[in-house]
């Protein structure tokens, strides 16, 4: 498959409306994927959040994002606002393209365990802008080609505990991807795939 932003944005706008799911939750948030192209490949800026004590989301692979505000007039609006907040990345001066959104994620299949919903909000932008880190929320980004690090995948084992009654986790063998030292797993690892498979799709 030859991935470029152009053919991205044809695929998000001929989708399907993305699946939204309308239940009950603790929490909701917004992530940008932001796309970029450079040296003939599409990148993505994917960061390793702050080792943070009580945080379930310590160290893991991500993208830009965090909790729905009150005062954010649109999802849109939320994936900016956090971008800026954790990455430096300014998009709407920036000029970015809002290319779309996909599924909410955890998707249908995975919801029997989810109490929160995150909506990947998709954008482009052009060059290399500088990065401004807020270290108490981010440890590095990096831009990882998506096409390359398909080649990475392979698979993990994740220790949990189905049923809070149960007094020993159990393992789940989950796929995975490795870019620079970086492991991109779960909720972050099934919104690129969802994206790689749209663009697929597209032919």
């Amino acid at each position: 498959m030859v991935l470029s932003i152009d053919r991205i944005a044809r695929a998000l706008a001929d989708a399907p409306a993305p699946w939204t799911y309308d239940g009950e939750v603790r929490w909701s948030a917004v992530v940008a994927m932001i796309l970029r192209e450079r040296e003939g490949a599409v990148e993505v800026l994917v960061i390793r959040r702050a080792e943070r004590p009580g945080d379930r989301w310590s160290g893991h692979a991500a993208l830009p994002g965090g909790k729905v505000d009150p005062g954010d007039g649109s999802l849109e609006d939320t994936a900016v606002r956090e971008t800026l907040e954790e990455v430096g990345l300014d998009l709407r001066a920036l000029g970015a393209r809002t290319l779309g959104r996909l599924n909410d994620h955890p998707e249908r299949g995975e919801r029997g365990w989810a109490k929160f919903t995150v909506v990947p909000m998709v954008f482009a932008i052009e060059g290399d802008p500088a990065l401004t880190l807020d270290a108490r929320e981010v440890a590095e980004a990096m831009w990882v080609p998506l096409v390359e690090v398909q080649r990475t995948r392979t698979t993990m084992l994740w220790w949990y505990r189905p049923v809070k009654a149960l007094p020993v986790k159990v393992p789940l063998r989950l796929p995975k991807w490795e870019w620079q030292g970086l492991t991109i797993w779960g909720l972050t690892y099934g919104m690129l795939s969802e994206l790689l498979r749209r663009a697929e799709a597209r032919g």
